[in-house]
C-alpha cells in the first residue's frame, strides 16, 4: 500500500473514531433534541397565523427557550380541547397556548415557571352602557367552549348567561354581529385584539379570577426533564428582558412588573 493511501485511510479511521467518542459522551443526540409543542394557531395575539407562520407571544416564548436550550421544535396545531389529548398521548410535548394552571391541570400535569400572569374579563361595544362585570347579569357573552376564562367567569356570577363557541374567531364575530353583549377573555388579550383589529369595543372593569399562564409537561421522566430544563430558560427570559420585550411586541405593554414567578 502507497504511504498516500495510508494517510487517507489514517485520516478516514481518525475521524470515525471523533465521531465515535463524541456521540458516545452524548455530545451529539440530533434525533433526540427536538421538542414538539402544540398551539390552536388561532389565538391571537399568544399563537396565531400570520403570512403563513405560526406566531405570537406564547410560540415566541416558547421558540427562544427551545432554541436556548439547544432544541430543534416541531409544532402542530389543532382545537384547543384536542391539544391536551395529545399531550396525554406523548403526541406533543408541551401545549404554548395560554394555558392557564388549574388545581384540576396541577394534579395531572408538571407546570414550568409562570411567563404571564392575566385576569379573566369581558369586551363589549364602546356604546353599551355597560361599565364593570356586574353589570352583565341578565346579559349574554360569548366564551371559548374549553376555555378556562369561560368558567372563570361562570363561577364569578351565575347571573350572566354565557355562550360558548368552539373557535376564537367565532367568539369575536358573535360581539361583531350583536349576537352577544360581549366575550370573554384575558385582559392582555382582549386589548391586543381591540388594537390590532380596530374593534369598536371597550374592556370593563373588573376581573373575575387572575390566573397564573405556563407550560404543562406530562409527569413523566422525559416530563420532568423538560420541565426543568425550561424552567431555568424562562426564568433566565424573563431576569434579561426577553419576556418584557416580546409582552410588548404581542400586547403593546410590559407583562413583568405582575409577573410571579412560581415552579
Amino acid at each position: 500500500m502507497s504511504k498516500k493511501y495510508r494517510k487517507i485511510i489514517t485520516a478516514v479511521m481518525a475521524l470515525f473514531v471523533g465521531i465515535t467518542s463524541i456521540a458516545s459522551s452524548g455530545q451529539v443526540y440530533a434525533a433526540k433534541k427536538t421538542v414538539t409543542f402544540a398551539a390552536t394557531g388561532t389565538s391571537f395575539p399568544t399563537a396565531y397565523q400570520k403570512n403563513g407562520k405560526l406566531v405570537g407571544f406564547d410560540v415566541a416564548v416558547a421558540n427562544t427557550a427551545a432554541k436556548r436550550l439547544g432544541y430543534n421544535v416541531k409544532w402542530v396545531t389543532g382545537s384547543f380541547d384536542g391539544l391536551f389529548g395529545q399531550l396525554d398521548n406523548d403526541k406533543v410535548d408541551s401545549i404554548p397556548n395560554d394555558v392557564a394552571i388549574t388545581p384540576e391541570r396541577a394534579k395531572k400535569y408538571l407546570f414550568s415557571t409562570v411567563y404571564n400572569r392575566e385576569e379573566t374579563t369581558v369586551a363589549v361595544a364602546k356604546t353599551a352602557k355597560l361599565k364593570t362585570l356586574k353589570d352583565l347579569e341578565g346579559k349574554t357573552v360569548a366564551g371559548g367552549a374549553e376555555s378556562n376564562n369561560t368558567t372563570n367567569l361562570r363561577n364569578y356570577d351565575k347571573k350572566i348567561n354565557i355562550k360558548t363557541f368552539e373557535g376564537r374567531d367565532d367568539i369575536y364575530q358573535a360581539l361583531l354581529s350583536g349576537h352577544v353583549d360581549g366575550v370573554i377573555n384575558t385582559r392582555t388579550n382582549l386589548k391586543a385584539v381591540i388594537k390590532a383589529k380596530k374593534y369598536d369595543w371597550k374592556v370593563l372593569k373588573g376581573q373575575a379570577a387572575s390566573v397564573n399562564v405556563a407550560l404543562p409537561f406530562k409527569k413523566t421522566a422525559r416530563g420532568k426533564k423538560l420541565n426543568q430544563q425550561f424552567n431555568k430558560a424562562l426564568k433566565q427570559m424573563i431576569k434579561d428582558g426577553t419576556i418584557k420585550k416580546l409582552s410588548n411586541q404581542y400586547f403593546g405593554y410590559d407583562i413583568t412588573p405582575n409577573l410571579v414567578q412560581k415552579k
